[in-house]
């Protein structure tokens, strides 16, 4: 006599079980359906079970009045177009924690005239969080958000010709933006918000003044790195508590293609002035890299991220013939060695970390 079939009620595994499985899912839209199969899986996973996502390339949007955003996977080679009805008309600003900054535009009553305002929009939930006006207009640089223990922070910066630029602070949940005092030689610096402190790196000489912007007080002054060429451009990443300066050489006018990077972490020792010194290694931790960003993540927290590595996604003007040419690559730090990171994608525009959380 044949053994009838044991029927399993896959619905009341013990929630233990089903945390530890949401938790190998490293594909997005795995876990997404994984949570959908029925209400017990979903009740047993949190939004926060989520493993951290291999970045997505996100394609340049040439219509920003259309509401479709398009993404590209590099581990599962998938391209994913998300529609996200509150992104048209808004011009993308900033990437950061999951959350796009966005420029919106609205028109007054004075003809030829309208007003700027900013917001954080999730295009994966279509979460969106309106910040207090301040009349910014398109010459604010935002070196924020930046998300710690204390909550969302955003800093950001504006310069009008050849005044002195602006510091502006906001802390999600406060009605206005607080202005700083900067220094009288921050016109002609490159700025970065790293969890309360801001550095100013001077474009000229390289050194790098750091300013508590809790106490608005000067915190320490790093000199420049050896051998500093003006050519290039600078960017400071806190990788797991580590401060680095992630320096991206150019030199057009010897090869349009040429560029290369070098990596520098911030000693501060009691026996010695905090310095710049340069390594090869950072560890566990990868750089992703674009024409305007720079962050850093643990390579063992993602499927595909490889540690001690660069994925540098740039974009090089040719010419007017020419136009652009788009090109991603993975660049180990220690040997140099460089591999292409194919993208089917037009126009790649920049990386971009999705998350289902809310701020």
């Amino acid at each position: 006599m044949e053994k009838k079939a044991l029927e399993r009620d896959w619905s009341s595994l013990p929630p233990e079980v089903l945390n530890l499985f949401a938790k190998k899912l490293n594909e997005i839209s795995d876990f997404l359906r994984f949570r959908a199969v029925c209400t017990a899986w979903c009740s047993s996973t949190k939004i926060s079970d989520l493993p951290l996502q291999f970045p997505w390339i996100l394609e340049n949007r040439r219509y920003p009045h259309e509401s479709d955003l398009c993404f590209y996977s590099v581990p599962f080679g998938k391209i994913y177009t998300i529609n996200a009805p509150k992104f048209a008309g808004k011009e993308n600003a900033r990437l950061s924690n999951g959350y796009m900054l966005v420029h919106i535009h609205t028109d007054t009553d004075s003809p030829g005239t309208c007003t700027f305002h900013e917001a954080l929009l999730n295009p994966l939930n279509n979460h969106e969080i309106r910040l207090p006006g301040y009349g910014f207009g398109l010459s604010a640089t935002f070196i924020g958000p930046w998300q710690n223990e204390m909550g969302v922070h955003m800093v950001c910066t504006e310069h009008i010709d050849d005044q002195k630029p602006k510091l502006l602070s906001y802390h999600l949940g406060q009605d206005n933006w607080c202005e700083l005092s900067l220094a009288s030689d921050a016109m002609n610096c490159n700025m970065f918000y790293l969890n309360g402190m801001l550095f100013m790196v001077d474009r000229e000489s390289g050194g790098t003044k750091v300013m508590d912007i809790t106490t608005n007080t000067l915190a320490y002054v790093i000199p420049p790195i050896e051998d500093y060429l003006p050519m290039g451009k600078t960017f400071i990443v806190d990788a797991c508590g580590d401060i680095l300066r992630v320096f991206r050489h150019h030199h057009p006018s010897e090869d349009l293609y040429r560029y290369w990077f070098d990596v520098h972490r911030l000693d501060i020792t009691r026996s010695s002035s905090p310095r710049w010194v340069k390594v090869n290694n950072i560890g566990n931790q990868a750089l992703f890299v674009d024409m305007t960003d720079c962050f850093a993540l643990c390579a063992s927290d993602s499927a595909g991220i490889k540690a001690n590595c660069i994925y540098s996604l740039m974009r090089i003007f040719l010419g007017m013939q020419e136009g652009f040419l788009h090109s991603i690559e993975r660049i180990d730090i220690e040997t140099g060695a460089r591999e292409h990171v194919p993208c089917p994608l037009e126009e790649p525009d920049s990386w971009f970390v999705p998350n289902l959380q809310r701020l």
